[in-house]
């Protein structure tokens, strides 16, 4: 077999096809993502115990990042065929829900794409430091499943939504954007986070009706704990001590990983752990990106790059003893 080193080489004929657009695939991965938060409420409201309690907060916290993922394509205006679609349903099912904001993100995001294997990629601070010291990984967990980053994150959202830091969805930006007065401060959150306190009022609002209010707290639990440890996990293996961070080529600067059931259960949902492909081919919807990834194994892309077998492996090459 012919071994193709540049992905340069890809023909655009035979790779068209993945990046085709479908509602009806956009719409049925909405709407499992939801199932399966539903789901995670019903389990710990027939079985009120606390392994379920755990199981449920995982679950939830894994449909979390799922929904996170979603707007993420949205953003690319890939989840549905429109652009009006991917900014409606991306903003309300999807961003809303875990206080992200689809537009704000999609600036944020696009420079990720156009300034990748660079120093002005905004997320590079995030995987600089890679690998890291066993113990400071540790540390980084703890403070993830203890609410830390969780209360950390939220202080920046708020901050991002009243106009005093520049969005940025990984809570990097340090740094206060201007200035204002208290009342345009106050309008600022008021329009920035009427959606979002909309979405979890009627959330909260469900399980009321059906008189389990109190299983509204796994939702919190699992957005300040398990959903950002996931957060961590899963910006860490994208690009994360690969071969190269600061070269331009995506195959040296961003990684994709083989994710078992249980692992797309937990930090890889909808198709997420595929984002080497992301970064080749930026228009190829999520729902396409297992097959796109096995178009390029089976015509020799992958040859002579190491792809990650399952997270175990991607954690073990993020840390040093």
């Amino acid at each position: 077999m012919h071994v193709k080193n540049d992905f340069r080489e890809l023909n655009n004929a035979e790779i068209r096809p993945f990046y085709e657009k479908s509602n009806w695939q956009g719409s049925m991965l909405v709407l499992a993502n939801w199932a399966l938060i539903s789901l995670a409420f019903v389990v710990s409201a027939i079985w009120p115990y606390w392994p379920t309690y755990l199981l449920s907060i995982i679950l939830l916290a894994n449909r979390q990042l799922g929904i996170a993922i979603l707007m993420h394509d949205a953003a690319h205006h890939l989840l549905f065929k429109s652009k009006r679609l991917n900014s409606l349903v991306g903003q309300t099912l999807c961003g809303a829900p875990i206080i992200a904001d689809l537009h704000g993100y999609r600036t944020y995001h696009l420079k990720h794409h156009k300034d990748a294997g660079t120093l002005n990629d905004p997320d590079y601070p995030n995987y600089k430091n890679y690998p890291v010291t066993l113990t400071s990984f540790s540390r980084k967990v703890a403070r993830d499943l203890s609410g830390i980053t969780g209360i950390k994150n939220l202080w920046a959202l708020l901050l991002m939504n009243a106009g005093l830091l520049s969005y940025d969805f990984v809570y990097k930006n340090k740094a206060l954007k201007q200035a204002l007065t208290f009342s345009k401060v106050v309008t600022n959150l008021l329009r920035g986070l009427w959606l979002p306190v909309l979405c979890n009022l009627l959330l909260w609002s469900i399980l009321l009706s059906l008189g389990y209010a109190y299983l509204y707290l796994l939702w919190v639990v699992g957005y300040f704990t398990f959903y950002q440890l996931f957060l961590r996990i899963r910006n860490a293996a994208e690009h994360g001590a690969v071969p190269d961070l600061l070269d331009t080529e995506p195959r040296k600067h961003a990684r994709t990983t083989t994710a078992r059931w249980w692992e797309r259960l937990t930090v890889a949902p909808n198709y997420v752990n595929f984002h080497l492909e992301h970064h080749l081919r930026p228009n190829v919807p999520c729902y396409r990106l297992k097959k796109f990834h096995q178009y390029l194994v089976t015509n020799g892309y992958y040859n002579d790059i190491h792809i990650a077998r399952g997270y175990a492996d991607v954690l073990r090459q993020l840390t040093i003893k």
